[in-house]
């Protein structure tokens, strides 16, 4: 191989680098939201399990004062905690939340009604869909791939 042909190769690899890169980036985005998004509704379901099982209510509030994107914990009436998440990942940005999600013993929220979470990218990548985690009135979560409206 001559130096010309290794600089032509090197010059093809690298413009090629540069045009999949935003493209990486967008998937791993869209993957930590897929991510954040199946953790909170696990994390909702062990809490609503946990509620009906001890006959108490069970709390899902952020780690940190009101920011849901340090993660979240579950705990007990009383302090015990029954779970915890960690911080979602660089980029994911939580811009729709309640300060807390409560479960009663029957396994309904308190108070009655929906909750609706979004996680969301933060620099808003075209193709990157954010993350709508619904809690029903009946206290069921899941998780769909849009805006929370």
């Amino acid at each position: 191989m001559t130096v010309i042909e290794l600089i032509v190769v090197m010059l093809v690899v690298a413009a090629l680098a540069l045009v999949a890169t935003p493209q990486i980036t967008g998937v791993v985005v869209a993957q930590r939201l897929r991510s954040a998004g199946g953790d909170l509704v696990s994390a909702l379901y062990i809490a609503r399990s946990e509620a009906i099982k001890r006959n108490v209510n069970v709390t899902v509030r952020p780690l940190a004062g009101d920011e849901w994107t340090s993660g979240w914990v579950a705990t007990a009436d009383g302090g015990e905690q029954i779970d915890r998440r960690p911080a979602p990942g660089v980029r994911v940005a939580v811009t729709r939340a309640p300060d807390a999600i409560v479960y009663t013993p029957s396994g309904r929220l308190d108070p009655l009604g929906s909750v609706r979470v979004e996680f969301s990218d933060v620099e808003r990548q075209a193709g990157v869909a954010s993350r709508c985690v619904i809690v029903d009135t009946a206290g069921v979560p899941r998780v769909e791939a849009r805006d929370c409206a």
